[in-house]
């Protein structure tokens, strides 16, 4: 019995993992990537804008990202090594900030580890 709630779980995560994907290539394939350290912590991001349509995709930096699965790799899934949300959604309100637009978030959700979408409105 066991064994078959666990199977199931497994691979509804699989399926959420397909979705978010799947997500992120339909509405972010082809859009340009930015690479952008925030000044405020140091932290690498890397950032695909679609101003048009007020909303973002937000990751951590291919090392921070290493770092991050690896945490999870060595605690065997055990500890809760992933980046806060809230991180996201302040490096994602500081690169607007940045590049001179003055906006807050509106709304934001996991696409697939470690990528969020943000969706903004600016001034």
């Amino acid at each position: 019995m066991f064994k078959k709630i666990g199977l199931v779980a497994l691979l509804v995560a699989g399926l959420a993992g397909c979705a978010g994907m799947d997500y992120a290539m339909k509405n972010y394939s082809g859009v340009k990537v930015v690479t952008w350290v925030n000044p405020s912590t140091n932290a690498q991001w890397r950032i695909f804008d679609k101003p048009a349509e007020n909303r973002m995709m937000i990751t951590l930096g291919i090392g921070g990202a290493a770092l991050q699965g690896a945490g999870q790799g060595i605690t065997l899934g055990a500890a809760d090594t992933r980046t806060p949300m809230i991180l996201y959604q302040d490096a994602a309100i500081a690169w607007l900030a940045s590049s001179g637009r003055h906006c807050s978030a509106t709304q934001m959700f996991l696409v697939i580890e470690p990528q969020y979408e943000v969706r903004y409105i600016c001034r």
